[in-house]
This record gives C-alpha cells, sequence and structure tokens, in this order.
C-alpha cells in the first residue's frame, strides 16, 4: 500500500471509529446542552466491496454484471435478507478495474424510477417533498436530452413509477410490486400548495403565479397520494399486502407504518412563528430534511429531493449501497418506519377537513386532528429511536486486518430537542461529527479536511475545531466548498423569459433574493477563521446549476503518496496551485453523506440523517471506492473559485450584519 498505510497504526481505526460511535459526547439533541449521562454507542456496520453499487455506469468492458451477492450469475445467495430478486437489472458493483464516473443528477432520477418499478419488497421514500409534475402520463422513451417524452417530467416519471409499483400485487412466487411503498415527507412542504399546468415539460415543484385555463393546484402529499391510490384505494389506510412485513419492523415499531404517505410535523411549538411567515418562508421553524430511498436490499443516501431540478441541473452526492449493506440498509427501513409511527398518515380529502392543510393553524392544529395522548406519541418515540440506535443491538467485531472490509459505516440521527421536549440518549450527529473531526487530528496534525454545504453556516463548536486544521504544521488544512450567487439554491430563477431583476419583487421573493449575500456573508467570515492556516472557501460557480451538495472528506496528509496508487482520474489535480483536491484517493480516511448542511439549523431545527464511513487502510487491494468518493470531491472543485479570487465584497453591509446576527440559527 501507499507510505500512509505504514504511518497509521491498528489503534487508529478504533479510534475514529468509536468518535464516530459518539465516544465521550453527550445524548442527542439540538443546540447547546448540559452534562448528561453516557450515552450508548451509535450501530456500526462493515461493509464490503459488494455492499457498494454505483449509479453511473463506468465499469470496463470486461467487467461482468454482479448479482446482488456479488456474484457473477446473478443469482441471490443472502437469502437472509431477502427471498426475492428484483426483476430489473442490478446497478453493477464495485470492481478494481472501474473507471471513475460521478454520478449525475439524470443518473439518480434513472435510477430512482428503475429501482421503484423493479422492486420486489419495498419501495421506502424519504424526503423533503416530491415533485408534483405537471399530470401527463410518461412512457419509457425519451428524447434527445435525456427528458421523458410525450409532454411528460421527470417528476411525472417518478410518480409513475410509485403508481405502478403499487398497482402491481405481489404473488408468493416473486413476481408482481413490491409489498410495501412507503413515502415520508416534511409535514409542511408535502402540503405547500403550488400552481402546475399541463403544458410544457419542466415540473413546478416550486409553484408560482401562471395563468392560463389549464392551471391547477396540488401538493406533493396529494400528488403522490392519488397515483398510490389509483388502484389499490386502501392504501390509504397504511394496509400492506403482507402483513408480516409491518410485524417485522425493527426499532420498536408497532406494526402501524405499513404503505402509505406519511407527513413528519417538526418544531410544532414554532406554530406562531409559521403563522407569521408566508410559504415558504415559514420553513424556517424547522423541516424533516431527511434524505433515504430504499428499493429491496439497495438503499441510496443523497441530500438531494424528489423534484425536476433535482433530476436536471441541481448538483447532489449520492452513495449507493447493495445486497443489503451488511444490514445498514434493513436499518435505515427500520429508522423510516420508527419515524412514520410518529408521523400523521395522509388519507386525503379526511385529513385536510381535519385541519391539515392549512397550515395556518400551525402545527399544533394538524396534531390536534391525531387520536391518543401526543406526550405518550413522542415518549414513544424517544423510545424506538434510542432502542434502534443502540449499537449494542447491532454488534460489530472490528476485525481491522480483515481485507475485505472495505469501511465501517456509521449512521447518525440529528432531532430537535424541543420536538421530544428534551434531548434522548443517542449522541447526536452534530456532535459524533465534531469528535471525528477532533479524533482524526489527534491522530494526525497533518491531516486535512474538505467540507461541502449548500447553506454555510457552521456553529462556533463546529469553526472551533475546524479553524484548528494545519494550524499545528502548516501542512493539512479547511478547505470548504458552498455556493456562489450565481448557483446559489435561493437565487432568483428565470420564469417565462422573465428574470427578477425585470419586474418587481413581492415581498417574499425580495427575502429570498437578498438569501444568497447573507449565505456570502457568512462565507467571507468562515474564511476570516482558517485562512490563517491555509484554509479555503470555494464558491461553486455554474451558469445554469445550483449546488446542492453537502458533504466531508477527511484525508491524511496527501503529499506522502505513492504515485502507483494515484487514480489516472486524479492526475491531473497534481497542481499545488490547488491544495484542496485530493491529489491521492488512498489518502482518504473517511467521509460523511447525508442530509445535513453542518450548519446552525441543521443541528438546532431540522431532523437530519447522515452516515459516516470509516475506510478500512488495511484495505490495500481494492481502491475503487476511494477513488470514487474522492472524485466526487474534485468533480465538485471544477466549477468553483476561490472566495478571495472571486471578487466578493460584503465588508461594508453592516445592514445585512445586524440581520444576521438574529436569524443566523435560521439559516
Amino acid at each position: 500500500m501507499a507510505a500512509i498505510g505504514r504511518r497509521w497504526d491498528n489503534a487508529m481505526i478504533p479510534r475514529l471509529i468509536g468518535a464516530a460511535r459518539g465516544g465521550g459526547v453527550g445524548g442527542s439533541g439540538g443546540g447547546r446542552t448540559e452534562p448528561r449521562p453516557p450515552p450508548q454507542p451509535l450501530p456500526c456496520f462493515p461493509l464490503e466491496r459488494h455492499h457498494f453499487g454505483r449509479l453511473a455506469e463506468g465499469r470496463s468492458s470486461s467487467s461482468p454484471r454482479v448479482g446482488v451477492d456479488g456474484d457473477n450469475d446473478g443469482h441471490c445467495h443472502n437469502q437472509h435478507l431477502y427471498h426475492h430478486r428484483s426483476r430489473r437489472h442490478r446497478r453493477p458493483s464495485f470492481s478494481p478495474s472501474d473507471s471513475v464516473v460521478v454520478a449525475t443528477p439524470a443518473d439518480f432520477h434513472s435510477y430512482l424510477c428503475d429501482g421503484i418499478r423493479g422492486a420486489r419488497d419495498r419501495v421506502i421514500l424519504a424526503s423533503l417533498y416530491v415533485g408534483v409534475g405537471n399530470g401527463n402520463r410518461c412512457d419509457n422513451d425519451q428524447d434527445d436530452d435525456g427528458a421523458p417524452s410525450r409532454g411528460g417530467c421527470r417528476e411525472d416519471e417518478l410518480l409513475m413509477a410509485l403508481q405502478d409499483a403499487s398497482s402491481s400485487s405481489p404473488s408468493s412466487s416473486g413476481e408482481g410490486g413490491p409489498r410495501k411503498v412507503q413515502v415520508l415527507l416534511d409535514a409542511n412542504r408535502a402540503l405547500r400548495m403550488v400552481s402546475v399546468t399541463s403544458s410544457g415539460r419542466d415540473g413546478q415543484s416550486h409553484g408560482g403565479d401562471m395563468g392560463g385555463d389549464d392551471v391547477r393546484r396540488s401538493n406533493s402529499a396529494e400528488a403522490v397520494l392519488s397515483r398510490m391510490m389509483m388502484l389499490h384505494p386502501h392504501l390509504a389506510r397504511g394496509v400492506s399486502y403482507d402483513n408480516d412485513d409491518d410485524a417485522e419492523g425493527g426499532g420498536g415499531g408497532s406494526g402501524s407504518s405499513g404503505s402509505g404517505v406519511f407527513l413528519f410535523p417538526v418544531n410544532e411549538h414554532s406554530h406562531l412563528l409559521r403563522g407569521m411567515l408566508p410559504s415558504p418562508l415559514d420553513e424556517v421553524a424547522g423541516v424533516f430534511h431527511m434524505k433515504a430511498y430504499i428499493m429491496d436490499d439497495e438503499l441510496l443516501l443523497s441530500g438531494a429531493n424528489l423534484s425536476e431540478e433535482y433530476f436536471e441541473n441541481r448538483l447532489d452526492r449520492y452513495m449507493l449501497f447493495t445486497n443489503g449493506a451488511g444490514g445498514l440498509v434493513d436499518f435505515y427501513a427500520d429508522l423510516c418506519d420508527v419515524l412514520c409511527e410518529y408521523a400523521i398518515r395522509y388519507d386525503g380529502g379526511r385529513t385536510t377537513r381535519g385541519g391539515l392543510t392549512s397550515m395556518r393553524g400551525g402545527p399544533s392544529t394538524m396534531m390536534s386532528t391525531r387520536n391518543g395522548d401526543e406526550g405518550a406519541k413522542k415518549r414513544k418515540l424517544a423510545t424506538s429511536l434510542t432502542r434502534l440506535f443502540d449499537g449494542r443491538n447491532h454488534c460489530c467485531d472490528l476485525e481491522i486486518n480483515d481485507k475485505g472490509v472495505v469501511a465501517w459505516a456509521i449512521p447518525t440521527i440529528q432531532i430537535p430537542t424541543k420536538l421530544l421536549g428534551g434531548p434522548i440518549g443517542v449522541p447526536s450527529d452534530a456532535e459524533v461529527t465534531r469528535n471525528l473531526l477532533s479524533a482524526a487530528l489527534e491522530c494526525d496534525v497533518s491531516a486535512s479536511v474538505r467540507l461541502s454545504s449548500a447553506y454555510l453556516n457552521p456553529t462556533q463548536e463546529l469553526m472551533s475545531i475546524l479553524k484548528m486544521f494545519g494550524r499545528r504544521d502548516n501542512i493539512g488544512a479547511t478547505y470548504i466548498l458552498t455556493a456562489g450567487e450565481v448557483s446559489h439554491g435561493f437565487a432568483p430563477k428565470t420564469r417565462g423569459g422573465d428574470t427578477h431583476g425585470k419586474r418587481k419583487l413581492g415581498v417574499v421573493e425580495y427575502i429570498k433574493a437578498t438569501i444568497p449575500r447573507a449565505f456570502l456573508t457568512l462565507a467571507k467570515e468562515t474564511a476570516r477563521s482558517i485562512m490563517s492556516s491555509g484554509g479555503k472557501i470555494l464558491l461553486y460557480e455554474r451558469l445554469g446549476w445550483t449546488f446542492h451538495a453537502k458533504g466531508i472528506w477527511i484525508t491524511s496528509n496527501d503529499d506522502d503518496k505513492d504515485d502507483d496508487h494515484v487514480a489516472a482520474s486524479s492526475r491531473r489535480w497534481r497542481d499545488r496551485r490547488h491544495p484542496e483536491l485530493i491529489d491521492n484517493p488512498s489518502s482518504l480516511l473517511a467521509t460523511v453523506i447525508g442530509s445535513s448542511n453542518f450548519g446552525s439549523r441543521s443541528e438546532t431545527l431540522d431532523l437530519e440523517s447522515n452516515c459516516i464511513l470509516i475506510f478500512n487502510d488495511s484495505n490495500g487491494t481494492d481502491g475503487s471506492v476511494k477513488e470514487s468518493v474522492a472524485a466526487e470531491w474534485n468533480e465538485l472543485c471544477e466549477s468553483s473559485n476561490d472566495l478571495k479570487d472571486a471578487g466578493v465584497d460584503v465588508d461594508g453591509n453592516r445592514v445585512m450584519r445586524v440581520v444576521l446576527k438574529y436569524m443566523k440559527r435560521f439559516l
């Protein structure tokens, strides 16, 4: 292996894993907390090469298509996981001969539609929201630009896939559709009404004022449920085809979270704030932000939601886990079950008459439509999450010298303290992330950290650690990538040939238009903390694209490398004028992928879930997974500029600084 393998001893991996599992931190909660009893360790799942899959086709022609358990005959030998093999072609697992190809939004969309249609056991989608489409049926044909033909948009194709999956009854032979189709969304966002029109192919998930006779109003929850109920109305009542499926739900589930559409309310205590602010500004009170997509024994983790822009030009990260991923896929399925049991089952008209869609009444009105003691439901949710995230229930013997293990996966949770009335006995994502960074720095003062956030607003606790990288020897450093004004998620959008700059803005549009500049102010403040130790703030600017990628990459000293282990796709990054790039994928120690932006609101207001991967340094025979993860960061940097070279001037905006002083926790 490269020189790095000789420099790190076998004690390093257990230290990083122990830190990522919560060693030395208190229980889960948002924000600053008082001392708490030591928590239980988070679960840890060993992953081998066949537990990783590809969204983008980058395999060499000599690589065979791999079956669901890594074999070449296409048969499933993991009978303890699933008895039915999907009819769809599985995405290939990693192979040493693979070329490195980073997945695109189109790959993300293709995988979801293909996976949902081919699922035989379960389809579970957890996301902030789903695009409502334009109501046109899509076939499988595509135009030259890769978009669905016959007037349909990509949102319509996804909704049609859900309809197809819900319409096919499973059989004992494994044919037909999945036994369970479960969609979990944020209650507030899923009920936001948007205007849609059947003309044109563009998805209209964000709505807007439209003219014409074909305009209608819809929302995520209604769009999904109407497709799922088209042939099977019982799905609104949560009836699965196989009752045993519900009984097997983990994490202390009661079996009530089968098929259906579920809406998760976050921070209902903030109903006064929600009532004062118009949509979508009312989302500052907190949202369900987790993203996890499960089809049978495959899990796709990402920061992407399920709307047209995320399928076309909203840049994000994607990591596919296959063949059950050593129990990781089942764990996330159990997590979704636990969250669905607390969430409100959306049943269409009956629920809306109870006040569910009238968010002006606040989430407290929505909660009042449910039967039973709300306090008891919260206590049950806390108990179920504590039990599910108890790593003692997920035995993981750390065989450090086992060269078959590529990485160890540690799932995390960040749940607002106010939601449950206090912290639970689980270390939070924010805490274990800081723990991991501190442990990496203690193991090697030359380590570097690279952090990507669509909305950069790090807490003081996180910054106190980030600014330590590179301080001792000026070799390692902190590199942060975030959205510039052009590619920011709140940048003004063009509508019908018009732009915000050519017409008078409404109050909501005016506030949204100032958000990119607010985040640039925060980026400039962050830069002051890390530049003295060699760090950089990079701004992603790409015309026609929106930046939404988030994650962490931790590497050892990149200069200590063996040329034989540098991927061909990384040789172009050797220019040391760009030390932020990962020259040597074998130097990669850990990565974090998921929904969190590593900011103030991610830590205190939103429900988030990430997955930490600690790479096995003893596995020197196959670096294809590391190469792919490193290539993600390098590709993101291709369209970025150093903040200090971007000509950004925010120092003179004193009004912005005053506003940020009071609003920072909501960004």
